[in-house]
């Protein structure tokens, strides 16, 4: 067991453990992606750098899923979503 710091995320009903440091996040992506990351993190404002660093801790998996529910939102599609109020999404 690793005493490396993780983040704890829920995906498809599990727990899972992803990297919880900036060198494990990009050190976990594809080549292809790390250049792509460098950028994000660089020119992140100091107050969005945990949320664009947990986004780039993501599986592809997850990322994919976010992805998908991003493209039905903007055709209008908010079937099985909710607001932080717990009120169906696109009811008023």
């Amino acid at each position: 067991m690793s005493d490396r710091p993780v983040i704890h995320a829920h995906h498809n009903g599990r727990t899972i453990e992803l990297p919880g440091t900036l060198h494990d996040i990009r050190s976990a992506l594809p080549e292809h992606e790390r250049a792509q990351f460098d950028h994000d993190i660089a020119h992140a404002h100091i107050d969005n750098l945990p949320a664009v660093a947990s986004a780039w801790a993501k599986t592809p998996e997850m990322r994919a899923h976010d992805d998908a529910i991003a493209a039905r939102v903007a055709a209008g599609d908010n079937t099985g979503l909710f607001n932080a109020d717990g009120t169906p999404a696109g009811e008023t």
